[in-house]
Formats: C-alpha cells, sequence, structure tokens
C-alpha cells in the first residue's frame, strides 16, 4: 500500500496558471463525457530497485477514477478514497487531503500547480516537460498529436520515479469503476 500511496501522492499544491493548447488538446480527451478507460504499463524506480506491473485507470471525471492493479484497487468518488487490498480482502477509507495534487489531477487537467516547459513536437508525439518547484519533482507528459496521453513520467528523487506508460486508451464503458463494490470486505474507516 505504501506504494501506491506514493504513487497517488506525487505532488503538492503551488500556483502556476498558464496557456498551452497542447495541454488544452489533452485535457478534452481526457475529459470525455463518458469518461476514458487507460490500460498501462507503471514503472517504478527506487534507485537500484524496479517493479513493474499492469493496470488500468478508468476516468469518469475530476475527482471520480479508479486505479486497478492485480493486488488492490484505489476508488475516489469526490473526497472519499477507498483502497481494497485483494489480498486481504480490506477496504480502507479515507479522505483525500484538501490542497494536495496527485497524478489524476494531471490525467484529468487540473493543472494549476503544475508549471509547463514549452511543447516540444515530435514525429506522431508531443512532449511536455513540467515542473514542481516547491517539491523538487519533474518529469514529462508525452500525448498523441490527437490528445491522447502515450506516457507520464514522475521524477521525484535521484534514481527514483514513476512511469506509466499507455497500452491502450478508449473512451466509454466504465466497467470497474461503475462495478466498483468489494464483497464482504473487512472495512477500515479512517475519516474523522
Amino acid at each position: 500500500m505504501k506504494r501506491i500511496l506514493l504513487f497517488i501522492v506525487l505532488f503538492s499544491a503551488g500556483a502556476f496558471g498558464q496557456s498551452n493548447p497542447w495541454a488544452q488538446k489533452f485535457i478534452q480527451t481526457m475529459n470525455d463525457s463518458s469518461g476514458v478507460s487507460i490500460a498501462l504499463k507503471i514503472e517504478q524506480r527506487q534507485f537500484d530497485s524496479i517493479s513493474t506491473e499492469s493496470g488500468q485507470i478508468e476516468i469518469l471525471k475530476k475527482k471520480h477514477y479508479i486505479l486497478d492493479l492485480p493486488t488492490e484497487s484505489v476508488f475516489v468518488r469526490g473526497d472519499t478514497i477507498q483502497t481494497w487490498n485483494k489480498l486481504t480482502n480490506q477496504l480502507i477509507i479515507d479522505q483525500t487531503i484538501p490542497g494536495e495534487v496527485n497524478i489524476f489531477d494531471l490525467l484529468t487537467g487540473d493543472f494549476d500547480d503544475v508549471k509547463f516547459g514549452q511543447p516540444s513536437k515530435r514525429k506522431n508525439n508531443v512532449q511536455m516537460d513540467f515542473d514542481l518547484p516547491q517539491m523538487g519533482y519533474g518529469g514529462e507528459l508525452i500525448i498523441k498529436k490527437n490528445g491522447e496521453p502515450n506516457s507520464v513520467r514522475v521524477v521525484y528523487g535521484p534514481d527514483q520515479s514513476v512511469l506509466l506508460t499507455i497500452k491502450n486508451f478508449k473512451k466509454g464503458n466504465l466497467n470497474l469503476y461503475n462495478g466498483f463494490n468489494p464483497k464482504d470486505a473487512e472495512v477500515i474507516d479512517l475519516r474523522e
């Protein structure tokens, strides 16, 4: 669970507004009214250790999404976050922290806390480097020219990063999000 929480809480608040037509195209693509479903490979690098797993992200809208991995699911609806450990069948319920921004905010276009560099066009893609000066985090977002994501890399320290590589992107059919309902799970509610 620490790994997922590290993945989820990658960013912290700042205030950097900007205008970027490629970012706007990406936002429009990711905020489809029927939602989006993304199959991806997640590679996390911690110094000499590299872990890789496949997962699925479904985004209904801002603050409404699910990350599904082989051993756990993270389900967010508004300000409530539910983490289901599939191995122990425990469901931990907590609240998101106001002012914190996570990688899903980047994927849904909540860019107020992210400073983008100049977009760089490639043959079929556009790369946008980003930075969070207050936290010392940076990375790159690579999108296709139609606005679909190709990859997101977040670097949060020397030899420490998370790379999301998109294997499949489609609109609609949010089976995981709409069907999230762990059966007979032990519920641990951490909300105050």
